[in-house]
């Protein structure tokens, strides 16, 4: 009888485990060039976003998510201002993107001294299989870029969505 009410806590517990989020590679929207003319360092970065990452996985560690994958892309400005999106496949639910969205906020960002710093790090939730998509593309990004001059100029396309105070 204990090896029957054992055995079915186990399954129980199996069935409602939480969400497990992985992060895998990074993309720059900017150049090598770009980001030192920017004053990238490239530890505090890392600092940053493996902070970033840690922060995010305990938070949606503790609820039930379906499978998605996609990319968290960040912005932040050299006056210290972040913003963030996901470009999830399928889309988180808006409470969770919202959660994130506050991690991102409140994580004391690297300092970029001129410009905008954009970059996306891919992200899965409840799946090994990260996206194939190469190019993180927000879904608000693509009316914002219908209205700029140049749709491939990464800080005019964010400065036109996120624009400064």
């Amino acid at each position: 009888m204990k090896l029957l009410l054992a055995t079915l806590l186990l399954c129980f517990s199996a069935l409602t485990q939480a969400a497990e989020t992985r992060f895998d590679s990074i993309y720059f929207f900017q150049s090598q060039k770009q980001l030192e003319q920017k004053g990238i360092n490239v530890d505090s970065f890392g600092r940053y976003t493996r902070a970033l990452q840690t922060q995010i996985y305990r938070a949606l560690k503790k609820v039930k998510m379906p499978e998605s994958a996609g990319y968290l892309v960040v912005a932040i400005r050299s006056d210290g201002a972040v913003t963030s999106w996901l470009d999830m496949a399928p889309a988180v639910h808006e409470y969770y993107d919202n959660q994130i969205y506050e991690i991102v906020q409140k994580l004391p960002p690297v300092d970029v001294t001129s410009g905008i710093l954009v970059f996306g790090i891919k992200m899965a939730i409840d799946t090994a299989v990260h996206t194939k998509k190469a190019v993180p593309a927000p879904a608000d990004w693509a009316d914002a870029k219908k209205k700029i001059s140049d749709p491939n100029n990464i800080e005019e396309l964010v400065l036109s969505i996120w624009p400064e105070q």
